[in-house]
């Protein structure tokens, strides 16, 4: 079937930091903005997928007593099923935009990103699927073209953000531990537009 029909998949669009940055300034100080403000920092510096993302826990957020800086333990992912578990190292700007997420929204366990009503009542937790909505609503408020736009998914995070680590210099198993990948035909898949 593969030879008869192909298995080529379209690649999301990558959003790299130049486009991160425009989305994060259309963010608000609203409860939903400085959320969402969070999640888009942190989805770019840890290079989560979208299950990991709605999968960290209050508890997961590990904040150094001395220096006052954070990182993340990730416990489960889709290349770690046994939960041996990652650190994940966060900017400062991601670190600070996660405090005040924690600060605003008074969480205090339990999952750490979660969805929000019309009327600002927090619930339990947030689904997936509003991750990519959660991309194309900010690249729309960011006058982002539509023809971008509609590329945009839940993984344009982890396109983008290993795209400018390859630009940068990183070495491929840098970006492969980075982004959790097992294989590297993967890893290529993500870089091939960069």
């Amino acid at each position: 079937m593969y030879r008869t029909l192909g298995r080529y998949v379209k690649q999301a669009y990558g959003i790299n930091k130049d486009l991160l940055d425009k989305m994060v300034a259309a963010t608000d100080n609203s409860l939903r903005g400085v959320r969402d403000k969070a999640i888009l920092l942190l989805a770019y510096d840890s290079l989560c997928r979208r299950s990991e993302l709605v999968s960290l826990e209050f508890e997961d957020v590990l904040i150094n007593e001395n220096d006052e800086t954070v990182k993340l333990k990730l416990h489960r992912s889709k290349t770690d099923p046994h939960g041996l578990g990652k650190n994940l190292y966060l900017s400062i700007k991601a670190q600070q935009a996660l405090k005040e997420w924690v600060n605003k929204s008074k969480i205090s366990s339990g999952k750490l990103f979660r969805s929000i009503t019309v009327t600002g009542e927090i619930k339990e937790s947030l689904n997936s699927s509003q991750i990519g909505r959660i991309f194309k609503k900010y690249a729309l408020i960011a006058k982002v073209e539509s023809k971008v736009i509609r590329n945009i998914s839940s993984h344009s995070m982890r396109v983008g953000a290993s795209q400018d680590l390859m630009l940068s210099g990183a070495a491929f198993p840098t970006i492969m531990n980075r982004g959790r990948w097992s294989k590297i035909d993967t890893l290529m898949r993500y870089l091939e537009n960069a």
